[in-house]
């Protein structure tokens, strides 16, 4: 597979091992406080109202993160 995507193996394996960005980190605890406050309110809260509530408890992101985050996860607001 290594020569299929034109990288080296050793290139694969500290790729593979490598430890999680703190990027991902927070967006993996965004989504899990978004997925909390769209559980809560009964699937009625879109992104708008999400983010009104991380900034009330000093969560500190865009409201397009937010929307971007609702929207990799399939959550809609009906």
């Amino acid at each position: 597979m290594c020569l299929w995507l034109a990288v080296s193996t050793s290139g694969f394996y500290h790729w593979a091992i490598r430890p999680q960005s703190a990027t991902a980190a927070r967006g993996e605890a965004l989504i899990a406080r978004i997925q909390h406050f769209f559980e809560e309110s009964d699937g009625t809260y879109g992104y708008r109202r999400i983010h009104a509530d991380l900034a009330a408890e000093q969560t500190e992101c865009s409201p397009e993160l937010v929307r971007q985050l609702m929207r990799q996860i399939s959550l809609v607001a009906c």
